[in-house]
């Protein structure tokens, strides 16, 4: 997973997305960053409906597991790649704080009762992989929730070239990830593609603004630019795969 690309750009995520790294879901278009992704949450919490002990994958600074711990009777398993996003994250009762590579995380056999990837399967260089060392830790009747981007047309060189970008594996197609969870039975699945594809509108509108709003930052913010200059273009080119429906984003609920 993307450990040095978070820790790396730690104070850029922070003041262009704040501490939450998730897309959000403009249903009625009118929603503002915050809105849109309390919907987005909200949306794969009902898919979830979170109880017993929930392993939150990909966590970033907790937002969503402290949500899960203010709002149900849960336990929660809050796993982040980043030391500095681990580091962030305010310890309370009922959170257990698992920083590094979840496929090296030792797991109960059917020790949880849900497991939610928001954003992070994509992370994973193998969808397999990510299964095989997840699912055997899932009870019978458990769900695991999966919001994230898939693309039939990966191989594109510009969606190559977003994907380094983002230190992520190659885009890969639902179909790919369908084929492996057969024996999970399909509870929800829903495209939202056009609902998050004005994410990328707002963040770039936000990252244009961060030298008049945070003078003191242009500094860091150039360095960033000089060593990654291709976070230039990353923002407007992956509204620009939603509009061409090169990237798709599904909310999936599987159970077990």
């Amino acid at each position: 997973m993307a450990k040095n690309l978070y820790d790396d750009l730690d104070l850029l995520y922070r003041e262009i997305w704040g501490h939450s790294l998730h897309h959000g879901a403009w249903v009625t278009g009118h929603e503002s960053i915050k809105e849109a992704r309390e919907k987005l949450i909200d949306l794969s919490l009902k898919q979830l409906d979170p109880k017993g002990t929930i392993a939150d994958i990909g966590c970033g600074y907790g937002v969503l597991a402290h949500k899960i711990l203010d709002q149900y009777d849960c336990k929660v398993l809050a796993n982040t790649n980043s030391e500095r996003q681990a580091s962030q994250i305010t310890p309370r009762s009922g959170l257990t704080i698992l920083q590094g590579d979840w496929l090296q995380q030792p797991l109960e056999p059917k020790s949880l009762s849900g497991i939610i990837a928001v954003e992070s399967l994509s992370h994973f260089a193998s969808f397999e992989d990510f299964l095989k060392h997840t699912l055997p830790a899932l009870k019978p009747g458990g769900r695991i929730v999966i919001c994230d981007w898939f693309s039939e047309t990966g191989s594109h060189f510009f969606l190559r070239q977003l994907a380094r970008t983002g230190n992520l594996p190659p885009w890969r197609s639902f179909s790919s990830l369908s084929c492996k969870v057969t024996d999970l039975q399909t509870v929800y699945s829903q495209d939202l593609s056009r609902e998050v594809a004005p994410t990328w509108t707002a963040l770039f509108w936000r990252s244009i603004q961060l030298p008049l709003r945070k003078p003191y930052l242009l500094v860091t913010l150039l360095k960033k630019i000089i060593t990654r200059p291709s976070l230039l273009v990353a923002f407007p080119l992956i509204r620009l795969a939603y509009h061409t429906g090169n990237l798709e984003y599904r909310v999936l609920a599987y159970e077990k």
